[in-house]
């Protein structure tokens, strides 16, 4: 199994990149953005095999990759969807969805239906806190077996509070949860009418 690729980019588009390795073997991989060619890049490798085809899945982070790979476990979850899930959404607006029961959010991901947005809650939600990279708006991660801080319940409070918040005035959650979260971790606002006044401001 390949689990991590490093070399040369010598070709990408929007969904493949073709990474040369030193030995002189070009690995074709699914990347979330395109890669400039020519660059030397490194990435965690998540490889699938089928019974007729092999892909590879790069990631920046092994955190992106534990996490792709247990999006797999989910039943009606795929390579393709758990990759367009954090392609488009990101492991931190993933895992803030499914703590707060949030459907529309998963299932704007391209190829995320209703069904499989609510079997990721119902499988996911009990696994996320036991995750090296569980729910925290802080740099550091939540260690494995470690139960969630009075301050990380704190902040989950937060984003619930201003997310209901700003359902009220009718904006996506989609649309306002990673400005939540940026304004989270500069620590500007620690209440849900600082967040709400801040995120209007913005969104004018």
């Amino acid at each position: 199994m390949i689990g991590y690729i490093s070399g040369t980019v010598v070709y990408s588009d929007s969904q493949k990149s073709i990474i040369l390795t030193a030995q002189g073997v070009g690995y074709e991989v699914s990347t979330s953005t395109p890669m400039v060619p020519n660059r030397d890049v490194a990435l965690f490798i998540s490889h699938i095999i089928r019974e007729t085809t092999q892909d590879l899945y790069g990631f920046e982070t092994a955190d992106d990759k534990k996490f792709f790979e247990m999006l797999l476990d989910v039943n009606g979850i795929g390579p393709k969807s758990a990759f367009s899930l954090l392609s488009h959404l990101g492991v931190q607006q993933i895992i803030t969805a499914i703590t707060f029961d949030n459907v529309d959010v998963l299932k704007s991901a391209p190829g995320v239906g209703k069904k499989s947005a609510e079997q990721m809650i119902l499988s996911l939600k009990d696994k996320i806190s036991k995750l090296e990279i569980g729910f925290s708006t802080k740099e550091k991660p939540v260690k494995a077996g470690v139960k969630v801080s009075a301050e990380n319940k704190q902040d989950a409070l937060l984003v619930k509070e201003t997310l209901a918040a700003c359902q009220g005035l009718g904006f996506k959650d989609q649309d306002v949860l990673p400005m939540i979260q940026k304004h989270l971790q500069s620590g500007f606002a620690d209440k849900p009418e600082d967040l709400v006044k801040i995120i209007l401001q913005e969104l004018r």
